[in-house]
């Protein structure tokens, strides 16, 4: 698709009004950069003194933003992309990510893995001719996760996973200092996210998932379950509605 230079940055701009920012003027790359060594040398548990030099970036810069179009949709909004690799946290995010995944280990009860297992989790479900079937999505999934019922969320999971307290307050930690730095550059401007998690981090593909599941394992499944409709389906207006 081509696309006139000051319309994409229309959209851009569009995209970044409408979220959670503050633009700054300070040279904030160099302020995370020195925030990195503190929890690195308090975190020994986790990381071991011979390997911290591992987690820290040594030539930091602000994480550039792109816009892909979406030419599917109304109006072509963009896709936000940020390459992460320039942030001042991204060696310490993508060692951190395989870390959670260690020691906070996803249930995945209600997920489905491929489109293979979804049809036949689908074929043993009654269904009429005119069935529709209902796909849900979040809009900006990262900069919407709240991140300090986040960080409540991992405290409970890691208790419930009886971790060591030592253990439970440096994971903590690092997920603070990591989802502080939640910032992107375009163009000639910086601009500081306020709440939600950064676009393009390592940890962003694994923190949403912790939420989520969290999610649907207490308030959502206490709903189905006031309702009588865990383990069962209805349809709502022709709409199969599936409670897996």
């Amino acid at each position: 698709m081509l696309i006139y230079r000051k319309d994409y940055k229309q959209k851009v701009d569009t995209f970044i009004s409408n979220m959670k920012v503050v633009e700054t003027k300070d040279n904030i790359t160099d302020k995370f950069q020195k925030k990195l060594r503190s929890p690195l040398n308090y975190c020994k548990q986790l990381v071991e003194t011979r390997s911290k030099w591992k987690h820290i970036n040594l030539n930091p810069d602000a994480p550039v933003l792109r816009g892909l179009i979406k030419v599917h949709k109304e109006d072509a909004p963009i896709r936000p992309v940020v390459n992460y690799k320039s942030a001042p946290s991204y060696n310490l995010a993508k060692w951190f990510a395989k870390v959670l995944k260690e020691y906070i280990p996803l249930p995945n009860i209600y997920n489905v893995p491929n489109s293979v297992h979804l049809m036949k989790e689908l074929a043993d479900i009654p269904y009429a001719p005119d069935l529709r079937l209902a796909s849900l999505d979040i809009s900006n999934m990262f900069s919407h996760i709240p991140v300090k019922e986040l960080l409540d969320i991992i405290e409970i999971t890691c208790r419930n996973n009886t971790l060591e307290p030592t253990v439970i307050q440096e994971i903590l930690q690092i997920t603070n200092l990591i989802t502080a730095q939640n910032y992107f550059k375009f163009q000639d401007k910086t601009f500081l996210q306020t709440d939600g998690l950064a676009m393009g981090a390592p940890t962003s593909s694994v923190l949403p998932e912790l939420y989520i599941q969290y999610l649907e394992n207490t308030t959502i499944l206490d709903i189905l379950c006031k309702f009588k409709i865990l383990g069962h389906f209805r349809y709502v207006d022709d709409i199969l509605i599936v409670y897996n």
